[in-house]
């Protein structure tokens, strides 16, 4: 009888390993990541080359309500090609359109402007630009730094007072870029020239006015100061360093289009998300200093809702309540969204055509995107957070 149980015990034992082991399955063909499991979880943990993939558990994140997000955001005709959440520096949930997967490009729309400001703050500290404070006709040779101030009603106002905080802020004083039903994007071959020659109609440092425009005008700045363009700049000093592969677009005549247009993986606009997540370090080296990470992404004065080129939301706009989050933000919610004290990034892109043969931005080389039907921000993000089980 003892011999009876003692072999029954052991075949129980064994099944059991068997079961927790994955035994008796066949290898996986799919082209995904295996889920990693992680007894000793570093919460400090960076990607490499490629991510890692853990089971939400390990990131004290609970998968149902992860799972919830996803079912937000691809519910037919909201057009999601992707979504990537990160915790402390590890993907938790991620999913793809039927059509796409994790090496397939999507498209910044305005989520560049603040790869921009990231590029401002940069040069800022290696002393090419002495203060986000300075005049921006001090690096752009098609304004005249004397211009005189006009006051009177009659006569436009000065675009020599302008600084390179108040382009940041949206709050240049320049007129509409709809200039005669013109936009940046379809109407110029020369989108810097499009950008500086429009006049100043209001008094700079007063009132927002969301401008492509005026994110143009921060390339030439950046090339007159660092002598080489925005994408070779990003290329060499920001996407290198934190392992991101990005084609950031140009107009015709070579300047980048610093207000729009980086084509990327979702993945790899996590990379840039997790940047700012952890204040500007990237491993052991600090990329974006920490100060220029808590300006550019805090209200600007007087706005509550904008900084140096990001989106900032207050505490209400997640109904946990967790903490604040701010955004790069684009057309057709293509999005980063970043929350520092939970250490969380969130990507979400929409269904992205590439057409054309190259990066420059003529008649057929152009984007395309699809908006989100019936998209709330709030509800989307708050499954997320949600999550967050500590």
């Amino acid at each position: 009888m003892k011999k009876i149980v003692k072999s029954f015990l052991l075949l129980f034992i064994s099944s059991l390993i068997l079961i927790d082991c994955g035994g008796g399955g066949g290898s996986s063909s799919s082209e995904e990541p295996p889920v990693v499991q992680l007894p000793n979880f570093n919460v400090n943990t960076w990607p490499g080359n490629t991510w890692q993939v853990v089971d939400p558990v390990r990131a004290n994140m609970d998968n149902f309500k992860l799972q919830q997000a996803l079912d937000y955001a691809f519910v037919e005709n909201r057009n999601t090609q992707a979504v990537v959440v990160i915790r402390h520096g590890v993907i938790v949930a991620e999913k793809y359109s039927d059509d796409k997967n994790r090496f397939s490009l999507a498209t910044s729309w305005s989520t560049a402007k603040s790869f921009t400001s990231a590029l401002i703050g940069m040069v800022i500290d290696q002393g090419l630009i002495s203060s986000v404070d300075d005049k921006a006709c001090l690096y752009l040779s098609d304004w005249d730094c004397d211009e005189v101030v006009c006051l009177s009603l009659d006569c436009p106002k000065a675009r020599s007072e302008i600084s390179i905080r108040d382009l940041l802020e949206m709050r240049s004083g320049l007129e509409d870029e709809n200039i005669g039903g013109l936009s940046i994007y379809s109407s110029a071959d020369d989108q810097l020239f499009f950008a500086l020659n429009r006049l100043a109609v209001k008094t700079r440092g007063t009132e927002f006015l969301y401008s492509n425009s005026d994110s143009m005008i921060l390339s030439g700045i950046l090339e007159t100061a660092t002598g080489m363009t925005v994408k070779e700049l990003a290329e060499r000093d920001l996407f290198s360093t934190i392992g991101m592969t990005g084609d950031w677009w140009s107009d015709k005549e070579g300047h980048t289009m610093t207000y729009c247009c980086i084509d990327a993986t979702s993945r790899d606009f996590a990379r840039f998300g997790l940047l700012f997540a952890r204040n500007g370090m990237w491993q052991d080296t600090q990329v974006i200093t920490q100060e220029w990470v808590t300006e550019s992404t805090s209200p600007a004065e007087g706005l509550s809702y904008y900084g140096l080129h990001w989106w900032v939301y207050p505490v209400s706009m997640v109904s946990s309540g967790k903490t604040n989050m701010f955004a790069a933000q684009g057309l057709h919610t293509n999005d980063i969204w970043i929350n520092q004290s939970l250490d969380l990034v969130v990507v979400r892109n929409s269904d992205f055509t590439r057409y054309g043969t190259d990066s420059i931005r003529t008649g057929s080389n152009i984007h395309s995107t699809n908006p989100p039907d019936s998209w709330d921000n709030t509800e989307f993000l708050t499954y997320i957070t949600d999550a967050v089980m500590q």
